[in-house]
């Protein structure tokens, strides 16, 4: 019955696709489709495991102990005497010692940064289902060549609502609720979040402002 119904939705996306595309992207149904059923299976894997992360304090605590366990790693790799320093290199090499460094200092800043990201009071937040519509938006804007956006009302039928919303209904992972959680309201605050979103030249500006940020600091700890 599962496998059938699966079967059904994954034809019912299909078509829509061949429908719903850009002529000259109708090509890339199958592959749209494919991407879909991945952001979906994501899902599936983070509501499986729900109770691993859904208590913000505990996910809190363990990145606070990561960022702490990476920190004092380095700092005691680069306090070594030299005669063990030296003798570290000829078995490991330098370069891979110095790379290693490297990497805790960027697992210490990422891990502080997630943990002052995580949230600290209220109702958990559904992260499982919230990354899940933000990759849906990424693939129709890909698949579509414009932002996803909600039309209509909470009161209007789904098929008033445009063809995202369309897609988020024929896409719905398997261990996502037939009914309820797809909120027409909540999917469209996320869209404005992502709206406002860093770019990718952004995020790209960021990453080397942090690898030069740890490069630095490992030269200090070193001196």
């Amino acid at each position: 019955m599962r496998r059938r119904r699966i079967q059904n939705a994954s034809e019912k996306l299909i078509d829509f696709l061949a429908r719903e595309l850009p002529p000259s992207r109708r090509d890339d149904a199958e592959y749209l489709r494919r991407a879909i059923e991945l952001a979906g299976e994501r899902y599936d894997r983070y509501d499986e495991r729900r109770a691993d992360w859904e208590k913000y304090r505990d996910r809190r605590a363990r990145l606070r102990k990561l960022e702490r366990l990476a920190a004092d790693l380095a700092l005691n790799i680069c306090s070594l005497d030299l005669l063990s320093r030296d003798d570290l290199e000829s078995r490991i090499g330098r370069e891979k010692i110095e790379y290693l460094n490297g990497l805790l200092l960027l697992l210490n800043q990422h891990a502080g940064a997630l943990e002052g990201e995580t949230q600290v009071r209220g109702k958990p937040t559904d992260h499982a289902t919230e990354r899940w519509i933000l990759t849906m938006a990424d693939i129709f804007e890909n698949a579509f060549s414009r932002p996803p956006r909600i039309s209509g009302s909470g009161e209007d039928p789904s098929g008033r609502r445009g063809k995202f919303y369309r897609m988020l209904e024929l896409g719905r992972p398997s261990r996502f609720p037939r009914h309820g959680r797809l909120s027409p309201k909540h999917v469209e605050t996320l869209l404005k979040l992502r709206t406002n979103s860093m770019s990718l030249e952004d995020i790209g500006r960021l990453h080397q402002q942090i690898a030069r940020g740890a490069k630095t600091r490992l030269t200090r700890m070193r001196t």
